[in-house]
């Protein structure tokens, strides 16, 4: 395999199959690609607007089950508008449908108690959309890094991460993992190119 090639794991990745399985609503396979791909960032984003963890998992289950209904009714074309919008405002109900059962149990309880607390501890939803596309992005560069993972040796991986993300000196990264500094500066350049090429491709799947 070329450096530029994607792996056999990617093309699967990247196959369009995964919407158009979801047209069959035996495709268990499918569904929970599915689930895997979009769930972790709406539970984040869910987090985010102020539910509990418990709270978020059943937002992001309820938002990818509408959308699932929605797309085998025919609701939803691709050509009609990213997909990326589609499941926002189903995760913007969900997540405000979830705010305001909690927001009613602790309104009494503020109503009990006499405390005000409460009401400035609302998350302000003017960042709302913003904070979606945070999420996206980082869900894109995290399906990024698992093909990078794929393409790469380990120690490359590990020198990259150390270098790059934590901040380590190249000598000491290098000298951690028995590398030159010049192998741990090449594992960078080549790690940080694949990502630049795997990002509009990711981008366009997600």
């Amino acid at each position: 395999m070329s450096e530029h090639e994607p792996s056999s794991v990617f093309r699967t990745v990247t196959h369009t199959s995964l919407l158009n399985g979801l047209k069959d609503p035996g495709n268990r396979s499918v569904w929970q690609d599915f689930v895997a791909r979009y769930r972790p960032m709406i539970v984040k984003f869910a987090q985010r607007r102020g539910l509990s963890e418990e709270d978020a998992q059943d937002a992001a289950q309820q938002t990818l089950i509408a959308f699932c209904g929605a797309y085998q009714q025919g609701k939803y074309e691709r050509q009609q508008g990213r997909l990326r919008f589609w499941l926002f405002g189903i995760a913007r109900n969900q997540i405000r449908n979830a705010r305001k059962r909690d927001r009613h149990r602790e309104v009494q309880a503020v109503e009990d108690s006499g405390a005000t607390a409460f009401f400035d501890r609302l998350p302000d939803e003017a960042d709302m959309e913003q904070q979606w596309e945070e999420e996206w992005q980082q869900a894109v560069l995290r399906q990024c890094l698992e093909e990078i993972r794929r393409e790469f040796d380990p120690r490359s991986l590990e020198a990259f991460e150390r270098f790059a993300w934590k901040g380590q000196p190249a000598q000491e990264v290098a000298r951690q993992l028995g590398m030159t500094p010049n192998a741990v500066f090449i594992a960078k350049h080549r790690i940080m190119k694949r990502i630049k090429e795997l990002l509009p491709v990711m981008e366009d799947i997600f």
